[in-house]
């Protein structure tokens, strides 16, 4: 591979991996889910299902639950560039 392509291939490399990171998700329920992979569930990412409640009552955000995973409520705000999650816990 020539030096010209080697620097194109990690230039994008490096940009996608900062836009996973960092940027919201398309969809609330890719929020959770990537929310769920950074907290040390990678498994849980594929296995678990996510449940929205419906309920808004914290700052305009949706409480979504996902089963057998020690914080099981998560709140998932929209913003205009996609779905952040701004919490998790126990309980809602």
């Amino acid at each position: 591979m020539s030096k010209r392509k080697q620097n194109w291939f990690i230039s994008i490399t490096t940009l996608l991996v900062f836009y996973l990171f960092f940027f919201p998700t398309p969809t609330a329920e890719l929020a959770v889910r990537k929310h769920l992979f950074f907290s040390l569930h990678p498994i849980k990412v594929f296995s678990a299902q996510v449940k929205g409640t419906g309920s808004t009552s914290f700052g305009g955000a949706k409480l979504y639950y996902v089963g057998d995973v020690s914080r099981s409520n998560i709140w998932v705000k929209k913003n205009r560039l996609g779905y952040r999650v701004i919490a998790d816990g126990t309980g809602p």
